[in-house]
């Protein structure tokens, strides 16, 4: 199975990341995926400007994937779930799992999340982790 993991660096992307862990098989792929230059939905949004932030923070975590096969893509794009789904199409990937932060209410209404953009968007299944 081909897994497309996007991640930020943010605790909601790393609890994503080693939750997913427990569900695959070694053989499985991992494709951690970051992306730069993201229009940002809010303040509190995490938000990668710079290619070398993205490889640090994706470094600091592969190397406790020892173990999986795990490559990792940096793209670059103004939306976020665009540039996921766009890449899984690509590497033919048969899930993509993201990180939620919890916005509900009036706050979700406005300013969308990028893992209800995937949920809508994506013709794979998509696993959201709280």
């Amino acid at each position: 199975m081909k897994i497309v993991i996007a991640y930020d660096g943010s605790e909601n992307a790393k609890r994503a990341l080693f939750f997913t862990l427990k569900l695959i098989k070694k053989e499985d792929e991992i494709s951690l995926v970051t992306v730069v230059k993201e229009a940002p939905r809010s303040p509190e949004q995490k938000i990668i400007q710079e290619r070398e932030e993205a490889m640090e923070k994706q470094k600091e975590v592969i190397k406790d994937l020892e173990g999986y096969k795990v490559s990792s893509e940096i793209l670059e794009s103004p939306d976020v779930a665009d540039a996921l789904i766009e890449y899984c199409s690509k590497i033919n990937c048969d899930l993509i799992v993201t990180g939620s932060r919890g916005l509900t209410g009036l706050k979700k209404a406005i300013l969308g999340s990028v893992s209800s953009s995937l949920v809508s968007k994506s013709k794979v299944p998509v696993l959201v982790v709280k």
